[in-house]
């Protein structure tokens, strides 16, 4: 997939929230920001709330059915899940 850089302004406060947001799903801040928007273009279930949550869902279930139990384990599944997502 190709990919193009941009600039985008946001509140100090809302990029906080977002690279807290990342940290917890041990994503950057761009694959975050990437998720969130191609969630809203997708139309899933009308909401970004719901998106992610469910996103989490997939990732937790991938993790179990690879038997991963560490931290370390589950940002591996979650890497999985999102390399998949972006070939989409």
């Amino acid at each position: 997939m190709s990919t193009q850089v941009i600039n985008l302004s946001l509140p100090k406060e809302l990029v906080e929230k977002i690279d807290q947001a990342a940290k917890g799903e041990y994503a950057s801040r761009s694959e975050y920001i990437r998720q969130a928007v191609v969630s809203r273009l997708k139309g899933q279930e009308g909401d970004l709330w719901t998106a992610l949550l469910s996103g989490a869902d997939e990732v937790r279930e991938s993790a179990r059915q690879a038997g991963y139990t560490s931290d370390e384990d589950y940002a591996r599944a979650a890497k999985e899940v999102r390399s998949e997502d972006r070939k989409q």
